[in-house]
């Protein structure tokens, strides 16, 4: 009798008999397991019930195993997959593990290469769940949302969101910087939607030229311009019932804005160069980094189109707005990371961990890959530390026109000013919190902290702060030769 806390895995084949072999050597083994003779049965499964382990023929009649893989990947980013695949494909091993197979089992196989395997991939299972904070059965986790990470409340409204559109056919458009995961969001979304098993394109829209991209978005035929010597399907009419997310559409053409909105409003199109009307049914998700009122302010970019877009808005918080997110990102990062590296880098040092959740990370969570990539490659054990980590991030702390000291001298003098500086930081913010706290009663807020009321007085005036929450315009700065720091005041 399988125990209540086994693993739980999923086999995924159209031979009944390598899956009945399969659920007979791991069910010895200790693992709670099922069976699905398709990919689309397999999907239905692990919608249904939480799964640990998936193991996947490559070769299926009706869903073959590079497509589950890939949705998987999208979908059940914390499931961990196996490839069951004959001699003759090991080849395409490789191309397994691009889309997010942690290991493959060759066939034929023994009973002990398969318990091996299995032991290997649950011993990678825990291992994501460690990094995520989650325990084995863990649904619906609040810390990862189809294979974006993040537990913060800002995090959690984009989860809620998501699920709120995903079902439908809307327009959204996502707001954020560059690099906070925009076209993650717009792969949820399609994930999470009745059109799952359909196509996604992303078309990063200003990396084309304007011709360039009209022809990918909408085909051609030939002859229409020099170089098209043949036919070509866009990719609206190839993502036919599927989704299309069409990233920085900020960069997007006038000529170009006015046969998206066309297609937006009525789902056909004409190829370059042709007068034949195509339709089609696709679902549509755009991004943008910049501000599109601003731009139909400014005459950039079409009003009409705006409002198109503008159906419902989703906008990605930064990384600087979302700090307590930082340990469960780079930690999982770093599991990615060591992983494609091939290095056994496990964890950060306190120390580490306090830079990267200081530093406010302008290119946000695609800049905290790549310092953390950098660091697993510098790392030379199995702990990143403050000196693997570049030298920017500790300098962010320190003043803009801050000159490194020459000599032990500058150096002594930049110290105390610097220290001075952070006392009075701090004198500041105690006395403000201080008659916050009281109601702006300066006599009631002196015996709060215990300070004379005329010494909390000159505290108030060294600050610029008058009573009744105001601050005075005519506030001096600090007088070193008068210093009353608040350990001092009686």
């Amino acid at each position: 009798m399988t125990r209540a806390d086994a693993p739980r895995v999923l086999v995924v084949d159209d031979e009944p008999s390598i899956c009945r072999s399969c659920e007979k050597i791991l069910t010895r083994e200790g693992y709670d397991v099922k069976t699905a003779l398709s990919g689309a049965i397999a999907l239905d499964l692990l919608g249904r019930e939480p799964f640990d382990l998936v193991f996947t023929d490559l070769k299926m009649a009706e869903m073959g195993g590079m497509e589950l893989l890939e949705v998987l990947r999208t979908r059940f980013p914390d499931v961990v997959s196996v490839v069951i695949t004959g001699f003759a494909t090991i080849a395409s091993v490789v191309e397994t593990m691009k889309v997010g197979a942690f290991d493959y089992l060759p066939k034929p196989f023994t009973p002990d290469e398969m318990a091996a395997v299995a032991r290997k991939a649950w011993e990678r299972r825990q291992l994501l769940m460690r990094s995520r904070g989650t325990n084995a059965q863990a649904s619906g986790d609040a810390t990862t949302f189809a294979g974006i990470v993040g537990a913060s409340p800002r995090m959690q409204e984009v989860y809620r969101n998501i699920r709120k559109v995903a079902t439908t056919s809307s327009t959204v458009l996502i707001i954020g910087e560059t690099g906070t995961g925009k076209e993650l969001v717009a792969r949820a979304i399609h994930a999470m939607s009745p059109r799952k098993h359909e196509r996604f394109f992303a078309v990063d829209c200003g990396a084309l030229s304007v011709t360039l991209l009209e022809s990918e978005l909408f085909g051609h035929v030939k002859g229409s311009f020099t170089g098209a010597v043949c036919d070509k399907r866009g990719i609206f009419e190839s993502a036919n019932r599927g989704t299309v997310f069409l990233d920085e559409i900020c960069n997007v053409d006038v000529d170009v804005q006015a046969k998206l909105l066309r297609f937006i409003q009525e789902r056909e199109f004409m190829p370059v160069g042709s007068t034949q009307t195509k339709h089609v049914d696709v679902r549509l998700v755009f991004a943008t980094n910049r501000d599109l009122e601003r731009m139909v302010r400014d005459g950039t970019f079409r009003e009409d189109l705006y409002y198109r877009l503008y159906v419902f808005p989703i906008s990605l918080p930064p990384l600087r707005e979302r700090r307590e997110d930082i340990p469960l990102l780079a930690a999982h990062l770093l599991l990615k990371t060591s992983d494609r590296c091939g290095r056994s880098v496990t964890r950060f040092a306190p120390e580490a961990l306090t830079l990267l959740e200081q530093f406010d990370w302008p290119g946000n969570v695609r800049q905290l890959e790549a310092v953390i990539e950098r660091a697993v490659i510098a790392c030379d054990g199995d702990v990143i530390e403050a000196r693997h980590l570049p030298r920017t991030l500790a300098r962010q702390t320190l003043p803009a026109d801050l000159t490194i000291p020459r000599n032990n001298r500058e150096f002594l003098a930049l110290k105390k000013r610097l220290r001075d500086q952070a006392v009075a930081e701090l004198e500041r913010e105690f006395v403000l919190e201080a008659l916050q706290r009281n109601g702006w009663n300066v006599t009631r807020t002196a015996a709060d902290v215990g300070i004379q009321r005329p010494n909390f007085q000159m505290l108030m005036r060294r600050h610029g702060i008058r009573g009744g929450a105001g601050l005075d315009p005519q506030a001096h700065e600090p007088d070193d030769s008068a210093d009353l720091g608040v350990s001092e005041v009686s």
